[in-house]
């Protein structure tokens, strides 16, 4: 796992957890095209992603502005790739909406001293 990078605040966070029973090949490929029409979106900063053996997962995404998430959302093919996750990959759901306002991280240096970086 690893460290998501910093922004400049204030940005948006979309935290989307899932519980995805069972991990298929068109699953992927779905998520992927997802990911790639995200990177190509105005105001779109990053994304970080993980899920367990289980099935549970969580995907951030981050945006400069609140319209931009809205923006994305709207996409057809966006609204397509939603409807097929409810009909065919995920069990359940939840995605929430974040102003980020401020952030900071540690970080350990080549010295072996840390250091506090903010944003």
């Amino acid at each position: 796992m690893t460290a998501s990078p910093l922004f400049v605040p204030p940005y948006y966070s979309v935290i989307f957890t899932s519980i995805l029973p069972q991990h298929t090949e068109e699953y992927n490929e779905v998520s992927n095209e997802i990911c790639e029409l995200a990177q190509r979106q105005p105001g779109f900063l990053g994304m970080y992603s993980v899920r367990d053996a289980a099935g549970q997962g969580v995907t951030i995404s981050y945006w400069r502005t609140e319209d931009d998430v809205i923006n994305f959302r709207k996409i057809a093919a966006h609204r397509h790739a939603q409807q097929k996750g409810r009909e065919s990959f995920y069990e359940r759901y939840e995605v929430r909406v974040a102003r980020v306002e401020q952030e900071y991280a540690w970080r350990k240096k080549a010295d072996g001293a840390g250091e506090y970086v903010k944003r």
